[in-house]
């Protein structure tokens, strides 16, 4: 393990290449510049071969085994196999906005063409991975109803499976150990840096593996002269060469797959027919089909990688400088459904005008080609006024049960009164506590002018016989207001001050949620 972390912070690279796109390589065939060609691993062979994989002494299974795995039904003909996407997060921290907008897009592509949405775990990096963290995983999905047909998977129960796989691959001449130290490593990267050249890694132990050593990783033997190309739903016909790709290390040295190692066996598994993923994954994508051609798996029948979701300073969301935690948005008072809303529009444009959708209607009319390739730019205002929006069409009944996490200390009974002065003035249910602080912290006597007070005093005599409800206070109230020709808010204003201290629901309903006592009680102790 420490050897593969020191060689990650040297820059070893781990698969992929940058967005570099190239023209398909002269010849384009799967030409090697190291040792001889070998045959493709895809057969199963009949030898059985004793090979130690970074420390396990590992037998691959004969030819019914690997079948057992690796059913040819699964593996035909692209056009004959249904939809079957996945998400593939690492339970490396709480679930953030683009991890979700991923997930819905996956959810709405699967419903959208009447497939499936797999859950799947990566929960490979032993050193950063954990319970707590995969069941923020589930919460935050859960949250936001987009639930998995399958799943979850975790790698980490998985791993003989990987292993096998590596022996495979070195049976087959497409994998080998690798038992280079940091420092050698290092000594490499420094000499590609004085000869300004990129690093590759030098093959040095395919070559002369100094065999004695006994840690070692694996690495994947990246074919010379090829041209990897793919079709991308969303950035069209990708092509890389080969030859800018270093060796990438698929077992760790201690025994744990790396990520471009397990994803394509997992997908290929899995009968993955559409890999919808983050733009930040699309330099493995080279690396990971290398290793499916090398295993004799049919490919995914087409990625789509999606745009990144970028701040309002157009630098990338960062979960670290910016609000981007799917529970901080729960805790913040935002629907769930108006958060899939939102996300849904975060790079995809529904070719209308219309911004407001039920999850029904995204199922619908989601379509990977209306998906930009730019980034999308995280608006809170635009949020905001979808969360208020979706707010004002809920059921008052229903919006109480959704108010309720939120105002613990109101009984019921006045929660479902408070709902008419709250829905057309709450952005989010969070907002509700502080319209409704009043009800249960009383203010501090204001500071009132003579005339604040005059018109205070004319409003607590006219209200001392009213009926206490909304509509009659606020009748009363504007009667006063025109008998004496004063403005709406010089007759409401010190009435608020005195009531509620400041922000509040409209006047006739921050007085009516209050005891007639009370509220006048308040009005009388300011004058």
């Amino acid at each position: 393990m420490e050897l593969l972390q020191r060689e990650a912070e040297l820059g070893e690279p781990a698969g992929g290449v940058g967005h570099r796109l190239v023209r398909p390589a002269a010849g384009g065939g799967g030409g090697d510049d190291v040792g001889d060609s070998r045959a493709g691993c895809g057969g199963g062979g009949e030898q059985r071969v004793l090979v130690l994989v970074a420390g396990l002494e590992l037998v691959p299974a004969d030819q019914r085994q690997w079948a057992r795995h690796f059913s040819p039904l699964a593996y035909g003909p692209m056009a004959d196999r249904p939809v079957r996407v996945r998400m593939a997060p690492s339970p490396t921290g709480p679930i953030h906005v683009g991890s979700a907008r991923t997930a819905l897009f996956n959810v709405l592509f699967a419903r959208r063409h009447g497939g499936q949405f797999i859950l799947r775990i990566d929960d490979t990096d032993l050193e950063r991975s954990t319970a707590a963290d995969e069941e923020y995983i589930y919460d935050g999905l859960g949250w936001l109803g987009l639930l998995w047909d399958e799943g979850p998977f975790r790698q980490s129960e998985r791993l003989d499976l990987y292993r096998q796989h590596a022996v495979r691959l070195i049976e087959a001449g497409h994998a080998y150990r690798c038992y280079c130290t940091p420092d050698e490593l290092a000594a490499e990267r420094e000499a590609a840096q004085r000869e300004k050249r990129p690093f590759r890694y030098s093959r040095r132990c395919l070559r002369d593996a100094p065999s004695e050593r006994p840690s070692f990783v694996v690495r994947f033997k990246v074919p010379g002269g090829a041209a990897i190309e793919f079709e991308d739903l969303i950035r069209g016909h990708m092509s890389f060469a080969s030859d800018l790709i270093g060796d990438p290390v698929i077992i760790k040295s201690d025994g744990f797959p790396t990520y471009n190692f397990a994803s394509p066996i997992d997908d290929a598994l899995l009968e993955i027919s559409h890999v919808i993923r983050g733009e930040e994954h699309l330099s493995n994508t080279p690396t990971q089909l290398m290793i499916v051609d090398a295993l004799g798996y049919e490919r995914p029948q087409a990625t789509a990688h999606i745009p990144l979701i970028l701040a309002p300073d157009r630098t990338k969301l960062s979960k670290r400088r910016h609000p981007a935690l799917i529970t901080q948005f729960r805790d913040w008072g935002y629907l769930p459904e108006a958060m899939v809303n939102y996300l849904a529009l975060l790079g995809w444009n529904p070719g209308t005008e219309q911004e407001i959708f039920t999850i029904a209607e995204l199922e619908a009319q989601f379509d990977l080609a209306r998906v930009q390739q730019s980034g999308a730019i995280f608006d809170r205002q635009k949020l905001d006024w979808i969360n208020a929006t979706q707010i004002r069409a809920l059921p008052p009944a229903e919006l109480a049960a959704r108010l309720a996490p939120f105002l613990p200390g109101l009984d019921s009974a006045r929660l479902e009164r408070a709902v008419p002065a709250l829905q057309e003035r709450i952005k989010t249910l969070a907002d509700g506590r502080e319209l409704l602080a009043y009800l249960w912290q009383e203010p501090e006597v204001p500071a009132l002018s003579a005339e604040e007070k005059e018109r205070l005093a004319a409003a607590t005599d006219a209200l001392r016989a009213a009926e206490w409800a909304p509509e009659p206070i606020e009748a009363i109230l504007e009667e006063l207001r025109e008998s004496r020709g004063w403005s709406r808010s010089e007759l409401i204003n010190p009435i608020r001050k005195a009531v509620a201290g400041g922000n509040s629901p409209p006047i006739h309903h921050t007085l009516s949620l209050l005891p007639r006592a009370e509220a006048t009680g308040r009005m009388e102790r300011a004058l």
